[in-house]
């Protein structure tokens, strides 16, 4: 049973189920702890009021307007020429330490006055190097062929394969699809497309292949135009048919746009889809032995619906425009298990379902002059999330009560809040100001008494960026930021964790362009302190302070034509100790010292440019003893050199290279050496 904080010292407040008010009948304990902590308290009754505000607004606007605002989908169609309508190969291998990734990445189509033909590929290859060697494959590969008959009549044929491989012990450590299809397009409008298809398809999952039939039907119509609306709407169905598994998607998708005058937009959407999926996983003795299989078979079927509303109004000489958004969402997740064993279901895999239905609400409204620019953004939005087993015949009660708390211990409630502001004023043609505001407030509330995860977020965050143009050559910019961070666990069994954090950061820099030299840097010092409400009764919860000063340069000077030199690098200098808030005092625990340096000098010749230097990284760490003394702790450090070249041949061809050699010190005093690089071949056709 949770215990509220009047009975447990760790605990921040009683958890109530009240209407609008979490607090209601709220009695504080008699503890200097808590009521030096009334002002929080203030905060959250506060932000109470701010909710029940946003909720009433929610519901004035979505009853008045029933609209909805959702994206079309494009990517669910696969028969739409638009996803194969580009022509270029990039190549890219990366080596960084133990890791070695190769990705290419290839389009190409052809089209004339009857004839389209596409590929997509993507492959994708992950090797990695410890005290064993994993690699790790992945490919996509699309490739569509379609002739016209006619204007109104199109055949073709599309043809996808996809695998997976990792030669990890994993629970699917290899898959693959191969569907072939055939496919008929009507266009009985412009505006409307229509395909049939039907193929075959081949699934490979965990050592069991599979085959069958794939078939469907695909709609998509595309701003159709009825009275004083236009209808854009997607719909999708398909079966595939491998059995024993079988897979089915259902997807409708709807926009409904309408302007009223010129000045005010209404869009409402609606969207429904439903997939299927059944994946194999590896049967348990007894199972396998009742039902003479090896690979048991999970179906996972989502369902997701939702209904929106979008309203703009933006009048064409007005600097003002507003923009009010509303959604309702439902999605539903069932897992179901083919065969379940009477003699050991207690220790198989069970079914569930997941219920969530989520509410959201956005507005924003943006003024914008000369000189003078403000944007608001607010928006709210609520979650019920519920876990449920499945009630079967071989589950006797007491196996369906047990299974049913460890469900319920995961239903949860949530109401997030956001608000912000940003503003930019330009003081004169060299100066500018930017102000922003953010402010979020969350909500989570766990029903289970077996849960403690019940909490409240604030996040406040402010900041200042003021910038200058001395003349064409120096520009500056001054930056101030601020945020406050404040977690309240509601019970005494996670109330340890309450705490409050402060974080501060200044920084400045500045760009200066003379002739031949350019140059950019800037130095930021930030500070952390992160503040536990109940440190003094646990002693594994300590109030910290962290620390940390940066600064950055990059600098590049033309020392003719076609030399240039170039440099970049960092320091880096932070500080970590224990911290009192009350005395504003910090006592240092540890501090690192870290140092990057990359000059390189450049030979540039038209659309070819070489480069070659040294690269150094260095990091120190140090333990800081009585708060005075420095006692090295580790050190780490490698040099070498590094090179980079890129070649681009009239905006059609690039190549970039970019490696380098290290020699690598430890501590350890174990010396090392490793090559590091990355290639990138794009090819536009």
């Amino acid at each position: 049973m949770k215990l509220p904080y009047r009975i447990h010292p760790f605990a921040f407040a009683v958890k109530l189920k009240a209407k609008f008010s979490r607090y209601k009948n709220f009695r504080p304990a008699e503890d200097a702890s808590f009521r030096c902590r009334s002002g929080v308290f203030a905060l959250h009754i506060i932000h109470e009021a701010i909710a029940k505000s946003a909720i009433r607004i929610f519901l004035l606007v979505f009853l008045f307007s029933v609209n909805s605002y959702a994206q079309l989908g494009r990517d669910s169609l696969n028969f739409s020429l638009q996803s194969f309508g580009d022509r270029q190969v990039i190549n890219n291998f990366d080596k960084q330490l133990n890791t070695y990734n190769l990705n290419t990445i290839a389009k190409y189509f052809y089209n004339s006055e009857k004839v389209f033909f596409g590929i997509r590929e993507n492959f994708n290859s992950t090797v990695t190097k410890s005290t064993l060697i994993n690699v790790k494959d992945e490919q996509l590969f699309w490739a569509i062929g379609q002739y016209g008959i006619s204007d109104l009549f199109k055949l073709g044929m599309l043809l996808n394969n996809n695998f997976y491989t990792d030669d990890r012990q994993v629970a699917i450590n290899k898959a693959s699809l191969l569907t072939a299809s055939l496919f008929a397009k009507l266009l009985p409008l412009q505006n409307i497309q229509i395909t049939s298809y039907g193929g075959i398809s081949q699934n490979n999952q965990i050592g069991s292949k599979d085959e069958g039939y794939i078939y469907g039907s695909e709609a998509n119509i595309d701003k159709l135009t009825l009275g004083d609306f236009d209808l854009s709407s997607t719909l999708k169905f398909q079966n595939e048919d491998i059995s024993p598994r079988k897979n089915t998607l259902r997807l409708m998708n709807l926009d409904l746009n309408n302007s009223f005058e010129e000045s005010f937009f209404n869009t409402v959407s609606a969207y429904y889809s439903e997939q299927k999926k059944d994946f194999y996983f590896t049967a348990d003795p007894q199972t396998a032995a009742q039902f003479n299989i090896v690979n048991n078979i999970q179906s996972r079927t989502e369902s997701n619906y939702f209904l929106q509303d979008k309203i703009k109004f933006a009048a064409p000489n007005s600097p003002l425009s507003l923009d009010f958004q509303g959604r309702v969402a439902w999605r539903n997740i069932d897992r179901n298990t083919r065969y379940i064993s009477p003699v050991n279901f207690a220790n198989t895999n069970y079914d569930t379902r997941i219920e969530e239905f989520r509410l959201d609400f956005l507005s924003a409204a943006d003024y914008l002059a000369d000189n003078f620019s403000l944007s608001l953004r607010f928006s709210y939005s609520e979650k019920d999330e519920k876990h449920l087993p499945s009630r079967s015949d071989a589950l006797n009660n007491l196996i369906f009560t047990e299974r049913e708390s460890l469900e319920q211990q995961k239903n949860n409630t949530s109401q997030l809040a956001n608000i912000s502001i940003l503003s930019k004023i330009q003081l004169s043609n060299y100066d500018r100001v930017t102000f922003s505001i953010f402010h979020r407030k969350l909500r989570y509330d766990t029903p289970s008494d077996l849960n403690f995860d019940d909490r409240d977020e604030l996040l406040s965050v402010g900041r200042i960026l003021f910038e200058k143009e001395f003349s064409p050559q120096l520009k500056i910019f001054m930056n101030l930021e601020g945020s406050l961070n404040k977690i309240v666990y509601i019970f005494a069994e996670r109330s340890s964790n309450n705490n409050l954090g402060r974080i501060l950061k200044f920084s400045s820099g500045g760009t200066f362009n003379a002739g031949r030299l350019t140059s950019s840097n800037s130095a930021e010092v930030s500070a952390n302190y992160t503040v536990f409400d109940y440190e003094e009764l646990n002693p594994n919860f300590r109030s910290y302070s962290f620390r940390q000063f940066i600064f950055r340069d990059s600098s590049n000077f033309n020392l003719s034509a076609t030399f240039r030199l170039f440099f970049s690098g960092y320091l880096k200098l932070s500080e970590q100790g224990d911290f009192r808030w009350s005395d504003f005092a910090s006592k240092p625990q540890r501090y690192l010292d870290e140092h990057y340096a990359e000059p390189k000098i450049f030979y540039d010749y038209r659309y070819f440019s070489f480069g070659i230097g040294v690269r150094y990284f260095s990091l120190s760490t140090f333990n800081i003893k009585d708060g005075i003394d420095k006692l090295l702790a580790s050190d780490y450090s490698s040099i070498g050199p590094v090179t980079e070249l890129s070649y681009l041949v009239s905006d059609r061809i690039n190549l970039k290279f970019y490696g380098w050699y290290e020699f690598i010190r430890s501590d350890d005093q174990n010396e090392r050496e490793m090559a590091n690089l990355s290639l990138k071949v794009y090819y536009k056709f």
